[in-house]
């Protein structure tokens, strides 16, 4: 008789590896729960409703006064209990999009706003900052009458057609037609190219680069002269300026001691001195540095964090490491980190007093000091999960990576890496050697999350929801934990056993099922229900057999639920077979 005692689950989730070849203390499945200071596995908390928003908002921030949520309309909605509007508006009055960064400044948000023109605007405590410019000529058209049937046939720029051939059929609803022809001018690509967004009835049209060529280039709309008028705002593209000259938006801004410090192209920019408003060199403390001057790789630089004493710059493919110092006379580059680097921006987490966690394109990666030296290095901190990280990954566009995000649950130090409908959770507690990863699946797909007086808030939709709840004991809901053990061999993995049964040291209900085919992992029989701790009262009868055996454990009903041990108990034959 024999049997495999699994004490604890320190190691957490490791997809590495076949499931008959998975070390023990591991499992082949953590869903909607986390390995605890212990080694043992528990239910996740629930996500709680805490806010529901008037619709009209994008974002999730905080400053001093509660949470905040961003929209362009002039007049704030009507906001739940706790949650303030900020508006974001641009000069050419189209419609935010997403937040793509925010930081607190002397307690006021420092944000930047994208826009369906595809622009990029910075503000501060809800006022643009002037020193940024987008530098992208621009011309709009507004329609005035639309009598069905009716057509638009051509649209050009300086005798360039920017549409398909082929009319645009028109509707009556300004706002739905409007919508058609930006849509169609982003569908094609012409030569120059530009885009286009709409607001309401208007159309504006935006070069796709910055620069002064496209000013004075005439805009002309064509089509069923009887049925559709428009007006113009201007005759021709305007507002084109040399980026040389201005300084283009970036999408990444970080408060760093008395300083606002942004990323646009290849340039670090930072603000004066105490004036997160004033960019130019003549504000003390001002200036810039381009990076690409500095090592290859950081033409398209993604963003910045703290560490240690330093600052990280990241491109997809390179980071360099700063000090920086009030005076920009005193700025120097450290070190170079090439072959890395990150396309998230949001991802980058500090975690503990060394680590700065990141995505890269093969998995999440830290970077942290080398030896006594504090030359920094990358550590593969995610490779027990970096499958499922890269699998996730590979089904976001664009778009979809500004909105992954990493962050740090502040109750028990978890860090989070929320990616759309996922987050994986990484427990590492070094006084009992837990270094274990697990995935949440909360249902829903998360656009936002901040954590703001010690709770997580997440944001799906125009729903906010509190992890844990918003009460002074956490909350949980039926959600079920599951736990999966590797194939276990008991050492032995060429020999027959004849499973007599299972014990184990639980809280709450659990489903106990039983798989002994390596070949058929799906292939599970449910041989129990489990409430309680079964040491001393008998183990669970199972049958079946095989060289291998594998458990899958499901909570059931309200939490919370622990999972602590379990043994497996077998007869063998003496002799290999």
């Amino acid at each position: 008789m024999g049997s495999i005692w699994i004490r604890e689950f320190t190691g957490g989730l490791d997809t590495r590896r076949r499931p008959e070849t998975t070390q023990g203390g591991t499992l082949i499945e953590a869903t909607d729960g986390h390995v605890n200071r212990g080694g043992e596995f528990e239910q996740r908390a629930a996500f709680v409703l805490s806010h529901t928003l008037p619709t009209g908002t994008t974002g999730l921030a905080y400053d001093k006064t509660g949470l905040v949520v961003f929209g362009d309309a002039e007049a704030s909605p009507a906001m739940p209990a706790g949650v303030r509007y900020q508006r974001l508006q641009h000069v050419d009055d189209v419609q935010l999009e997403q937040v793509l960064s925010a930081d607190l400044y002397a307690g006021k948000l420092y944000v930047v706003g994208e826009f369906s023109d595809g622009s990029r605007v910075h503000f501060y405590d809800g006022v643009r900052v002037d020193d940024w410019y987008d530098g992208r000529a621009r011309v709009s058209f507004t329609l005035t009458r639309v009598i069905e049937p009716a057509a638009i046939e051509f649209i050009t720029i300086n005798g360039v057609r920017i549409i398909p051939p082929g009319p645009i059929t028109l509707s009556a609803d300004f706002s739905t037609s409007a919508e058609r022809i930006a849509d169609a001018i982003n569908g094609f690509v012409s030569e120059p190219n530009y885009t286009a967004a709409s607001r309401g009835a208007t159309v504006i049209i935006v070069a796709d680069t910055a620069g002064t060529t496209a000013n004075g280039y005439g805009l002309s709309v064509s089509g069923d002269s009887d049925n559709v008028q428009i007006t113009t705002v201007f005759a021709a593209m305007a507002g084109g300026a040399d980026p040389s000259t201005v300084f283009v938006p970036g999408s990444f801004v970080k408060t760093v001691g008395s300083k606002v410090y942004s990323l646009s192209d290849s340039n670090l920019h930072f603000s004066g001195i105490q004036r997160p408003t004033e960019w130019q060199t003549d504000a003390t403390g001002a200036g810039f540095i381009d990076l690409s001057t500095e090592s290859s790789g950081a033409e398209d630089l993604v963003a910045l964090a703290k560490y240690q004493g330093f600052i990280a710059i990241f491109a997809e493919r390179t980071i360099q490491v700063w000090y920086v110092d009030p005076d920009p006379a005193l700025n120097k580059q450290v070190q170079v980190l090439n072959n890395t680097g990150t396309g998230c921006a949001r991802s980058m987490t500090q975690f503990g007093d060394n680590d700065l966690f990141y995505l890269a394109e093969s998995g999440l990666r830290s970077l942290r000091a080398r030896d006594s030296s504090n030359a920094a290095a990358t550590t593969d901190i995610g490779v027990p999960i970096d499958d499922l990280v890269t699998d996730a990954l590979s089904e976001l566009g664009e778009n979809g990576m500004k909105r992954v995000i990493g962050l740090i649950e502040p109750r028990d130090s978890r860090f989070w890496l929320v990616i759309g409908d996922r987050i994986f959770v990484f427990s590492y507690f070094p006084g009992s050697s837990v270094s274990a990863w697990s995935v949440y699946r909360p249902g829903f797909v998360v656009d936002d999350a901040v954590v703001f007086r010690q709770r997580v808030y997440v944001r799906s939709g125009d729903r906010i929801l509190a992890y844990g709840g918003t009460g002074p004991k956490r909350e949980y809901d039926d959600t079920p934990a599951r736990a999966r053990l590797p194939f276990l061999d008991g050492d032995a993995p060429a020999r027959q056993k004849r499973l007599t049964g299972v014990d184990a040291s639980l809280d709450g209900v659990w489903r106990l099922s039983v798989s002994t085919d390596p070949n058929a992992p799906e292939a599970m029989d449910v041989v129990g229900i489990l409430n309680q701790t079964t040491f001393g009262l008998g183990q669970v009868p199972v049958m079946g057999g095989g060289t291998h055996v594998s458990l899958l454990l499901e909570s059931e009903g309200p939490g919370p639920h622990r999972l602590a041990s379990l043994v497996i108990h077998y007869d063998s034959d003496e002799e290999a077979t």
